[in-house]
Order: C-alpha cells, then structure tokens, then sequence
C-alpha cells in the first residue's frame, strides 16, 4: 500500500484511520492525487474523546458516480469520529483560493499528508482576500452568537457549550488575523494563539484563555458562571471586529 505517515498522527487516530484508507486507495487506485489529514488531528490541540478527523481527498474527478461509489467507507467512518471527507480536484483548490482563503491556508499549516502528493505546498492567499473573509467570519458570529445566547441564556450548560464552540470556531480567524499582521504562519496550539492575537492586537485576551483552558462541561466556565463571560466575549470580539477593518 502507499498510505504514508500513518505513525505521525496520535496513535488512537492513525489505528482508525489505516484501514479507511487502505479502502479508499483500493476503491479510487489511480484516480487518486492526494490524501491529507488536517486541523486538531495533527496538532497539540487533539483529544480522542472530542476531536473530530479531517481528511481532504483528492481526486481527478468529483463527479456524483465517483462520489457515490465511496459512501459505505464514509458511512462507516462517521461512527469512528472520522468526518465525512472533502473531495476536491486541484483545479477547485485552485480556483476557490479567493473564495476560502482563510480554510485552504490552515489546512496548508496543519496538513499530513497520507498518500500521493502535496497539492497545497505551493498554494498562497492573498491578504486582502483573507482579511475580507477575517472580517466576514467575525461580524458573522457577532450575530449567531447574540441569537444563540437569547435561546440558550436560560440554560447553564447550553450557554457554556455556546461559548466553547464559538471560541473553536474563532481560531481559525485568529490564526489568520496573525498571518496577515506578521507575514508567517500562525502557531497551531489555542493558548499560543491568544497570546499571540492578545500581545499583537493590544487587547485582552484573558476571559477567551479562561474558556479555552476550561475542561469540564458543568456549566460554569474556570469556577464561575458562564453567563458571566457573555460580556465580555461580545465586547472583545467587537473590538476585534474593528480592528481586522484596518490590518
């Protein structure tokens, strides 16, 4: 077989992952590029009890009938926490680079490459095109965020999942805040990401470390109540939504 850097990945990971794509190679054999894995699975961040796996898939041709032919394997991965996987061409990488930049960049900096080649080696984005989709990403989630906390304010844990999903979800566009502002790739683990974007951007950054250090699913958030991180939660990414205006 050619699946390749199997043993870089956490063990309990790369044991699930081996034979999924031992049967996509056989199903895809030579209309296969590429195989990558990407996000918390490669990096310092991974926890088998929550983390999620992310594969790209790519293939010479997307089409229904290529797709079709590959839903048992991604049916039966689902349930091993393996996300269903993206099947792109590198023409669509390609061409979609203006479009997400912001994705195809995190996916250059945490990729494992798995089998065949490394088609995001060479990729770039452009800054502008990245700081419009920063700022699209943040004034975004201003807005479900505020929706959310009316339907979930009234229950504890539901407000505290609220907060911890938004903050996973915002990552990405810290890392990205980062590249633009220093020219290089961003750090890849959560606390360093907040330092990062709280020392360069001059902004605390203190109550967005209290929930991502926070391991319990109690409803409350480092000992207090998680309504009590709403505030300042929405101020902060408030502030932050002015600043990426200007980069």
């Amino acid at each position: 077989m050619d699946i390749k850097n199997i043993e870089k990945l956490p063990p309990g990971a790369g044991k699930v992952l081996g034979p999924y794509l031992d049967e996509l190679e056989k199903l895809y054999n030579g209309a296969m590029i590429s195989i990558f894995a990407y996000g918390s699975v490669t990096g310092p961040d991974y926890d088998p009890r929550t983390s999620d796996i992310n594969i790209a898939v790519v293939l010479k041709d997307t089409s229904v009938k290529e797709l079709r032919s590959a839903l048992k394997i991604v049916k039966s991965g689902i349930r091993k926490r393996i996300t269903v996987p993206l099947f792109l061409t590198s023409a669509y990488i390609k061409m979609s680079l203006d479009t997400f930049p912001m994705e195809f960049m995190n996916m250059k900096d945490t990729r494992l490459v798995l089998f065949g080649d490394d088609v995001l080696a060479d990729i770039s984005a452009n800054n502008e095109d990245l700081r419009r989709e920063c700022e699209y990403q943040l004034k975004g989630k201003l807005l479900t965020i505020r929706q959310a906390y009316l339907e979930q304010a009234l229950g504890r844990r539901g407000l505290e999942r609220l907060i911890k999903m938004s903050l996973r979800a915002l990552l990405p566009v810290f890392q990205n805040m980062l590249r633009i502002k220093r020219g290089n790739p961003p750090p890849r683990g959560r606390t360093e990401v907040l330092m990062e974007v709280g020392e360069a951007f001059n902004i605390d950054m203190s109550a967005f470390l209290e929930v991502a250090h926070d391991r319990k699913t109690e409803g409350r958030i480092a000992g207090k109540p998680a309504e009590s991180f709403i505030d300042t939660f929405l101020a902060r990414l408030e502030h932050l939504s002015g600043i990426v205006d200007n980069i």
